[in-house]
């Protein structure tokens, strides 16, 4: 697959990630919320009590900066929540559910898509969730997704071309 806007720093062997992807992608995301807080949607075991103080696009980058995945872990997971709203119609990613859909499917993408990561109590500290927590709801999105983690490389190319496009705007 192709790496994004990833440059390597050579001092402390960090990755530096280009913010713009994290940021169409809370873009994007934010619109869909925007639409579908409008609307009455079906609890799950997602959705949290009140809404997450933190933006979606600060919350993406505390978990590139923490989790250390690599940039296409975050067009996957995008593709994860895609893939959930197609299979499950009734659900809707809404403010209420938004942050734990999105840091369960990047911790979904990056066990399956890169070749390090780390145990799911570091995650959870990374999510603002206990450990029990996240390992229940990486097994309901798991269910969700009907254990296809698969993403096929011309779907995610054309996830990136459209992401690109959507950061020219």
């Amino acid at each position: 697959m192709t790496e994004i806007s990833t440059q390597i720093n050579i001092q402390n062997h960090e990755r530096t990630k280009q913010p713009t992807i994290l940021k169409c992608i809370a873009t994007i995301l934010e619109e869909i919320v925007e639409e579908t807080d409008k609307l009455d949607s079906q609890q799950t075991p997602f959705h949290a009590s009140k809404i997450p103080a933190i933006t979606l696009e600060n919350y993406l980058i505390r978990i590139a900066k923490y989790a250390k995945c690599t940039d296409e872990c975050f067009i996957i997971a995008l593709i994860y929540l895609d893939k959930v709203q197609e299979q499950h119609q009734e659900i809707l990613l809404n403010s209420h559910c938004v942050h734990r859909f999105l840091m369960i499917a990047i911790v979904l993408a990056i066990k399956f898509q890169d070749d390090d990561y780390y145990r799911n109590d570091y995650y959870s500290k990374i999510a603002g969730i206990t450990l029990k927590e996240l390992n229940q709801l990486e097994s309901e999105l798991l269910e969700l997704l009907n254990y296809d983690l698969y993403i096929s490389k011309d779907r995610y190319n054309n996830y990136l071309k459209k992401l690109r496009l959507y950061q020219e705007q």
